[in-house]
This record gives structure tokens, C-alpha cells and sequence, in this order.
């Protein structure tokens, strides 16, 4: 469960990279916005685990909820300085 979003927050840049090669505006909100229904979802499911689990406390939960949302608007604040760059890759390679 937590070994996912690490994939997923590594993944970002390379996605606002190929946005951003592709040209499409679009394809620049999208990995944040699939990034952020994981999150909402992992939160509800450890909320779900609450005294099943010993591991899991809504004290718990919100840590790793603010931890991740905090990290996740941090490389959103980013994308765009990635996606000019895919642009900018896309214009030399391709030419237009």
C-alpha cells in the first residue's frame, strides 16, 4: 500500500515530462488528479482498519494523509517548469 505511492511520486515528473512532449494541457492535471484518488482512497481504507489492525489509528491516518498531500502539491507546483521543459524537448527534437 505505501510501497505504491513511492512509485507513483517517482513517476510524476516523467508523466508531466511526456505531457508536456505531447503538447497536451490535458495530460498535465491527470497524473495528479489519479495520484490524489489513490490517496483519498488508501486514506479511507486505513481509516477502514482502525481497531483491526495494530498498526492502524486515525492519528495514523492524518499523519500519513497530510505527509502525502503536503509531497504531492510540492511536485505539482513543479509540473509546470517539467511540462515546459518536455515542450521545449519536443521542439527540438521534432522541429514544430
Amino acid at each position: 500500500m505505501f510501497h505504491l505511492t513511492r512509485r507513483f511520486h517517482s513517476a510524476l515528473p516523467l508523466a508531466w515530462l511526456g505531457a508536456g512532449f505531447l503538447d497536451s494541457l490535458m495530460l498535465l492535471a491527470l497524473p495528479a488528479l489519479v495520484m490524489l484518488a489513490h490517496l483519498v482512497r488508501r486514506h479511507q481504507r486505513i481509516v477502514g482498519l482502525v481497531g483491526t489492525a495494530p498498526w492502524a489509528s486515525l492519528g495514523f491516518a492524518r499523519h500519513v494523509m497530510v505527509d502525502d498531500l503536503v509531497r504531492l502539491a510540492a511536485w505539482t507546483a513543479l509540473s509546470p517548469f517539467v511540462f515546459l521543459f518536455g515542450h521545449q524537448l519536443r521542439r527540438v527534437l521534432i522541429g514544430s
